[in-house]
């Protein structure tokens, strides 16, 4: 069994999250393993050039606060974790594996179902992209 030195945590504030970074507690304090806490920014896809910036910027304000968030319950259980935000046009999904892909990550940890819902039917699940392209293992958080 490979040990775990890289944990990828993926948040999007949705109930799950909370979860999300008690696992990677868990698992960062019993493999002394460094977290990534990543926030990918979904940009909008409009064909009026002057709404993208100040769409762009509500997300961004809202990934920051997304990310300090997760930043502070990571330290609460005594990490110090990586803040990183990722601006992506396409699938989120497709970011976080790249993701993977790029810094030899050995455990993603991820929610189950994303904040917005109506986004995930429309697009399909990032858990589900991410669970079946990621090049380590994955761990799905329920909110059970």
């Amino acid at each position: 069994m490979d040990v775990i030195r890289k944990i990828l945590l993926p948040v999007d504030g949705s109930d799950y999250m909370k979860k999300e970074v008690e696992w990677a507690c868990s698992f960062a304090k019993t493999f002394s393993a460094e977290v990534t806490i990543l926030h990918v920014v979904a940009m909008p896809i409009s064909s009026d050039i002057g709404g993208i910036p100040a769409a762009s910027k509500q997300l961004e304000e809202a990934g920051n606060k997304i990310l300090e968030d997760a930043r502070l319950m990571a330290e609460a259980c005594g990490l110090k974790p990586q803040v990183e935000m990722d601006f992506s046009v396409g699938n989120p999904g497709m970011r976080i594996v790249k993701k993977a892909e790029n810094e030899g990550i050995d455990l993603i940890i991820i929610g189950a179902k994303g904040k917005n819902r109506f986004r995930e039917i429309l697009m399909g699940s990032v858990a589900n992209t991410v669970v079946n392209n990621a090049p380590c293992l994955v761990l799905v958080v329920h909110s059970c």
